[in-house]
């Protein structure tokens, strides 16, 4: 059965998947790990320009 890539849109039949962060959620499935790191940045700049703070957090949590 083949899956849809998050990031490029494109098909796939094995690949990465993340969980969900919210129960409402669904799992993200992506074709390679290049797919995934560029949804993790492109996440992480929409929470830079919308939650400054948070992000701050996010970032002084994942260096130490």
């Amino acid at each position: 059965m083949s899956e849809i890539c998050k990031a490029c849109k494109e098909e796939f039949e094995s690949g990465i998947w993340m969980c969900p962060q919210f129960n409402d959620e669904k799992v993200l499935l992506f074709c390679s790990q290049k797919c995934k790191n560029a949804y993790i940045k492109m996440k992480l700049r929409r929470i830079k320009s919308n939650y400054p703070k948070y992000y701050k957090k996010l970032i002084n949590k994942k260096i130490k």
